[in-house]
């Protein structure tokens, strides 16, 4: 834990010290996620000092760090300590999840194998201690909506889920899966109606409290720069096929609420663990954006152990395609040498893996650019056999 560390950490550290040195205490975005790290961030003062120089933030609104500021927290005398607490919610957080996990199966030989997957897994280990994201709190919200949908809590479900969207709002396409997963095709037309609609109501509201509660307490969004909305206008994009994969994603993702429908003699819970997996494995398949996001395809494959899915082979194969693709895609700047990262000049004396990779591996016929392109269609095909092992009986 206090050995690594991305720029990104740095930038979310930032934002959550000027809030404390400012007395700011609301926040709408990622509202979960701010409030747990602001909370951290408070005890952590007990313990250590905050260096002020260090994590001076001029403008809330750009509140990105550049390289000069990052070299600056390298250089701090504390930085090994700061890692640490910064990375303890995360910690706390992993270890609920398995808890959650140990929880939600029943027979003893599926619990120590899918606890041992979630805490040992190269995935979930990078995203949370080296690259340092607070993934691990989505995945826990995610995690307690399975397992309350398991033990027949479809509202605390419900709950659990609309609370995931405040980390991660990405979540929001697992909704459609939630919801389709709820209907009970044995009950009356009228029971499934009511049941959809206050589901639909408790996530509708628990999304948009924050809205309406913040403002009235002062300063909603401090740490987006309002320029951006405007320059980047990602729904324009999206409709006139900027985003090349948007559609074979959207053709994915209704298939995966045909099954999901389809799927009625199957629980809730596997139901929504099934589906929610699949529309992941539909958006990696064709869609790549940064390493630690592939965290998010450990929860729901492990879950799946309960109903007797066989996915060791897939995760290995999984493991294995993600390390290879991102020591080719990876560059010298996503980890900082100063702390001994794993793919710094220092630590392995060659430079960073693409710089060795055109150097003494690359052929006229096999240049970096074509193997990344190949190693990227294995990492898509490790998704349709991951597919294939959870919807095959």
């Amino acid at each position: 834990m206090p050995f690594f560390a991305h720029i990104d950490l740095f930038s979310e550290y930032r934002r959550i010290f000027y809030a404390l040195d400012n007395d700011i205490f609301s926040n709408t975005h990622r509202v979960v996620t701010f409030y747990i790290e602001l909370i951290f961030a408070w005890l952590m003062q007990i313990f250590v000092p905050i260096s002020e120089a260090t994590f001076y933030l001029p403008d809330p609104s750009k509140s990105t760090a550049s390289n000069q500021d990052y070299l600056l927290f390298l250089q701090d005398p504390y930085i090994y300590r700061y890692l640490f607490f910064f990375k303890l919610p995360y910690l706390l957080f992993d270890l609920a999840v398995a808890w959650v996990i140990w929880n939600f199966m029943d027979k003893a030989e599926h619990k120590r194998l899918a606890v041992l997957i979630w805490l040992f897994n190269p995935l979930t280990l990078f995203a949370t201690y080296i690259f340092g994201r607070f993934e691990v709190f989505s995945i826990f919200f995610l995690a307690v909506t399975a397992w309350q949908l398991k033990s027949h809590r479809i509202f605390l479900a419900s709950l659990a889920f609309a609370i995931s969207l405040h980390c991660r709002e990405i979540n929001l396409m697992f909704a459609p899966f939630l919801l389709l997963a709820v209907i009970d095709f044995k009950d009356p037309v009228w029971r499934n109606l009511m049941v959809l609609g206050l589901c639909a109501c408790i996530i509708f509201v628990v999304l948009l409290l924050p809205d309406w509660l913040i403002p009235s307490f002062g300063n909603t969004n401090l740490f987006v720069d309002p320029s951006q909305n405007f320059q980047h206008d990602a729904t324009q994009k999206l409709f006139s096929l900027g985003y090349y994969w948007f559609y074979p994603i959207i053709f994915g993702l209704v298939g995966v609420a045909v099954y999901n429908w389809e799927s009625s003699a199957k629980s809730h819970a596997e139901r929504f663990i099934i589906s929610a997996a699949l529309a992941l494995f539909v958006y990696f398949a064709f869609n790549v954006h940064s390493v630690h996001y592939a965290s998010w395809l450990v929860l729901f494959p492990i879950l799946s152990i309960h109903y007797n899915k066989h996915v060791i082979v897939p995760f290995l194969v999984l493991f294995i395609v993600w390390v290879l693709m991102w020591l080719l895609k990876t560059d010298a700047g996503v980890f900082t040498p100063f702390l001994a990262a794993p793919l710094s000049p220092e630590l392995i004396g060659t430079g960073h893996f693409p710089s060795y990779f055109n150097e003494k591996l690359a052929t006229p016929s096999l240049s970096l650019g074509r193997a990344i392109e190949i190693i990227r269609t294995l990492f898509a095909a490790s998704m349709a056999f991951f597919a294939i092992r959870l919807i095959k009986s």
